[in-house]
C-alpha cells in the first residue's frame, strides 16, 4: 500500500534540528514489510498552513498517518481536519506520545482520526496496515485503538519490544536530512546559544543528527510521561549503535552525535562498554547523552570524554530538597552538587534544566535553587513551568485538585514544553508566578533567556 507520514511542527521558535525519531521507524518498519512510503515533513520545511493544505490536496495515498508530543495536538487537530476534507475515505492514523495515555479521549475529541496506534508502534503499524491491505480484523491487532459502529473500541496494549537490536533503522533517506543536519544540535546548539553573537553557526561547524539508543527509565519522577516507552529500561547494545553511527558517518558525513534517550546513562555498564566499543575500534566522533546526577563518577567521566563525549545534559529540576522529594526525584542536593563539580571539571557545558511551581514552591524554594546555581556558578539551559501531561502523577493531582476540567481545551493551550503557565500548583497569582520565572532566568542567565521577550513564547 501507498502510505503518507506527516511530521507536524514543533518547536518553531527554533531552527528544525531534531530529526523525528518515531517517525523514522515507524517508516522503515512499513518499508521493511514491502509498502511504498511517502513523507510530508512540516517541520523540516515550516510550510505555512495553506502551503501544507494544497499539498495534501495533491498527495496521493492509500493511508495516511501521523503523530507527536501532546504539545502538537492543537496542530495535529487542524491537520486531521484538512486531510478528512481531501481524503474523506481514506483512513486516518495517529500514534506517538500525543494518544499514549489518552487514546479513546483524543479520539473523541479529534473525530476525523480512524485509528490510534499506542505504544511502541513499529510492530503495531505493519499488523494494522495489512489489516487494511488484506481486510483483516482490527480486533486482533494489538496496541490500538478504533471506530466500529459509532462505538470506540480499545484492544489490549501491546507488550515492549525486548530486544531492540531487532529494529531497522530509521528511514533517513525519506527525510529532508540536508535541513536537520545543517542546524547544531546538541553540545553546538549550547555553544550557539552560549557564545555565539550573530545566530549563526561558526564556519567549522560539524554536521550533527540526534539517534537513540535506548527506551524507557526505571525512575518515577511525578512530571514525566514514560507511558510509550514504558519504564522498563532496553539498550541497543554497542555493537548496534556504532554500526548505525558509521552508516551516518559513511552517508552523509555526521560527526557529532546526540543520543537524545531520555536516560542513556542509567546502567553504568553498557556506557562503559560503549566507550570501550569506540576506543577499541578506533572510531573518531562526538557524541552526547542524557544523564542522572547520582549515576555518574570520576572513573565514568574519563572514559566517556576519552571516547569524545562533549556534554552531558541533566534534569536538575531544583536546589531545594523539599522540591526534589515533591517531584519523587529520588536524589540528594549533595548528589547535584557533587555531579556538576565533576562535570565542570571535564567539559566545557553542564547543560541543566530547571521546573518550578510544584505544590509546595515558595520564595524560600526558589532562593534555595538560586542559591545553588549561583554557588556552583551553573547556568541553566532551560528553567520550564510545572506542566501535567497525561500519563503522569503530576496529571492526576490536577484532576483530583480539580484544575483540568476541559481536556480538549486544555490540550488545545498546550505549546513548548514547560514554557507557559497551564496549571498552577503554588499560592502565586500566575502573573507572580510568571515574575519568579523571569527573574530567575535573568538572573541566572538561563540559555532560554532569549525567549522571555518573545511574547508569544508566553501567550
Amino acid at each position: 500500500m501507498k502510505i503518507l507520514l506527516i511530521n507536524p511542527p514543533i518547536r518553531e521558535w527554533s531552527q528544525p534540528n531534531m530529526f523525528p525519531q518515531g517517525l523514522g521507524y515507524i517508516a522503515a518498519a512499513l518499508k521493511n514489510a514491502g509498502h511504498e512510503v511517502g513523507v510530508l515533513d512540516i517541520n523540516a520545511n515550516r510550510w505555512g498552513q495553506a502551503q501544507v493544505e494544497e499539498k495534501i490536496k495533491d498527495a496521493k495515498f492509500d493511508i495516511v498517518g501521523t503523530g507527536s508530543l501532546i504539545t502538537t495536538y492543537k496542530y495535529l487537530k487542524w491537520l486531521a481536519k484538512v486531510l478528512k476534507k481531501h481524503h474523506p475515505a481514506k483512513p486516518l492514523i495517529m500514534g506517538g506520545k500525543v494518544v499514549s495515555s489518552m487514546q479513546e479521549q483524543i479520539m473523541g475529541f479529534i473525530p476525523q482520526v480512524d485509528v490510534v496506534v499506542y505504544g511502541e508502534g513499529e510492530i503495531t503499524v505493519v499488523e494494522l496496515v495489512d489489516c487494511f491491505d488484506r481486510g483483516g480484523k482490527l480486533a486482533d491487532v494489538r496496541g490500538i485503538c478504533y471506530r466500529d459502529n459509532g462505538n470506540t473500541i480499545k484492544n489490549v496494549s501491546r507488550p515492549v519490544i525486548e530486544n531492540i537490536d531487532t529494529l531497522p533503522w530509521p528511514a533517513w533517506d525519506l527525510f529532508p536530512m540536508e535541513i536537520y543536519l545543517k542546524n547544531p544540535d546538541g553540545y553546538y546548539e549550547l555553544k550557539s546559544d552560549a557564545k555565539w553573537t550573530d545566530g549563526k553557526p561558526e564556519k567549522d561547524t560539524p554536521l550533527t543528527i540526534n539517534i537513540s539508543a535506548s527506551r524507557g527509565c526505571p525512575f518515577s519522577c511525578i512530571f514525566c510521561c514514560k507511558d510509550f516507552n514504558g519504564m522498563k529500561y532496553r539498550t541497543m547494545s554497542p555493537e548496534r549503535i556504532l554500526q548505525i553511527i558509521k552508516y551516518l558517518q559513511n552517508t552523509y558525513g555526521v560527526s557529532y552525535f546526540n543520543i537524545q534517550d531520555d536516560l542513556f546513562i542509567c546502567n553504568r555498564k553498557h556506557t562503559h562498554d560503549f566507550a570501550d566499543a569506540i576506543l577499541a575500534k578506533g572510531i573518531s566522533f562526538e557524541w552526547n547523552c542524557s544523564a542522572r546526577v547520582n549515576l555518574v563518577d570520576e572513573e565514568l567521566f574519563k572514559k566517556i570524554q576519552a571516547s569524545g563525549c562533549k556534554l552531558l545534559g541533566y534534569g536538575i529540576e531544583s536546589g531545594s530538597q523539599r522540591m526534589l522529594d515533591t517531584m519523587k526525584k529520588n536524589v540528594k542536593v549533595e548528589d547535584i552538587v557533587n555531579a556538576v563539580r565533576l562535570t565542570q571539571k571535564h567539559f566545557e557545558f553542564v547543560d541543566a534544566s530547571f521546573v518550578i511551581g510544584f505544590p509546595g514552591e515558595n520564595e524560600e524554594t526558589i532562593q534555595e535553587t538560586i542559591d545553588l546555581c549561583k554557588e556552583l556558578n551553573l547556568q541553566p539551559e532551560v528553567v520550564f513551568f510545572a506542566t501535567p501531561y497525561p500519563g503522569t502523577e503530576l496529571w492526576e493531582l490536577a484532576l483530583k485538585r480539580g484544575k483540568i476540567l476541559d481536556f480538549d481545551k486544555y490540550f488545545m493551550g498546550l505549546g513548548e514544553q514547560g514554557a507557559k503557565i497551564r496549571v498552577n500548583f503554588t499560592k502565586w497569582t500566575d502573573s507572580e508566578l510568571m515574575g519568579v520565572n523571569r527573574r530567575m532566568i535573568k538572573e541566572l542567565s538561563a540559555m532560554n533567556k532569549k525567549l522571555v521577550s518573545n511574547d508569544a513564547y508566553y501567550s
